[in-house]
């Protein structure tokens, strides 16, 4: 009988420790999240706290679920998914902070370039480009009148879905006709600044903008004109802004 008691003993400890392993990865597998919401930077300072000035307002989106889009003003969109750590370590992809604060009204970041305080972004941001009557879309018979650099605001799409970040244009770089062939580069959301996912091949009938690279995509020309720019893809409209 006793034996059989001690035996049973060892059971049970030899199951504690498995069953605390499967909890342990249980709560490790829970992503933490930040509730959406647009965020505005108002606050800059070294990390010595000393106050700075600046002009390139840092916007941070933060979608449903784990995607995020933030930029700089007058620069590039990035996107993508963010990871947030259980010590509140932010990852971005190409920029990381260390979360000191986070509330319904307050958020503070930090990084070996400074701290930055960001709050609830209320301004109208994402408001749509209007074609005014005396200011219809013009046609666009050349890809000179498309040169520059040009960044995503705003997306609309047709109907539910989501879009994939490596198919997901963030901005365009078009630079017109070249020796080798590349008229200009389209960058995803998880592409770096020096390597775009396709190059622009031609401006071809019907507005078309034909690119290869890792894949083969048309867009539709809707507009280029007055530093403003609406492409269109499989019921995906990409809206830009001139950067420079």
């Amino acid at each position: 009988m006793m034996r059989r008691l001690v035996t049973l003993l060892v059971g049970i400890l030899l199951l504690v420790p498995a069953v605390a392993f499967c909890i342990d990865n249980k709560d490790k597998k829970k992503q933490k999240l930040i509730i959406p919401g647009r965020w505005r930077e108002t606050v800059r300072m070294l990390p010595d706290s000393t106050r700075q000035t600046f002009t390139d307002t840092l916007f941070i989106h933060f979608m449903p679920r784990d995607s995020f889009s933030y930029r700089n003003r007058k620069g590039f969109v990035y996107e993508g998914v963010y990871k947030l750590s259980e010590d509140s370590l932010l990852d971005m992809g190409t920029v990381r902070y260390k979360v000191l604060a986070r509330t319904t009204d307050r958020l503070v970041l930090i990084n070996a370039s400074g701290i930055f305080h960001l709050v609830p972004d209320l301004s109208d941001t994402l408001k749509n480009i209007v074609l005014r009557k005396q200011d219809s879309a013009r046609p666009v018979n050349h890809i000179d009148v498309m040169i520059g650099r040009w960044s995503v605001y705003k997306r609309e799409t047709e109907g539910p879905g989501t879009i994939d970040p490596a198919e997901n244009i963030r901005s365009a770089y078009i630079t017109g006709p070249s020796t080798d062939g590349k008229q200009g580069f389209l960058y995803s959301g998880s592409d770096p600044d020096s390597k775009p996912s396709w190059y622009i091949t031609e401006l071809g009938g019907g507005q078309s903008l034909n690119c290869s690279g890792k894949s083969t995509r048309t867009l539709k020309v809707l507009r280029c004109q007055d530093g403003e720019m609406i492409l269109e893809e499989n019921k995906i409209k990409y809206y830009f802004r001139l950067y420079r």
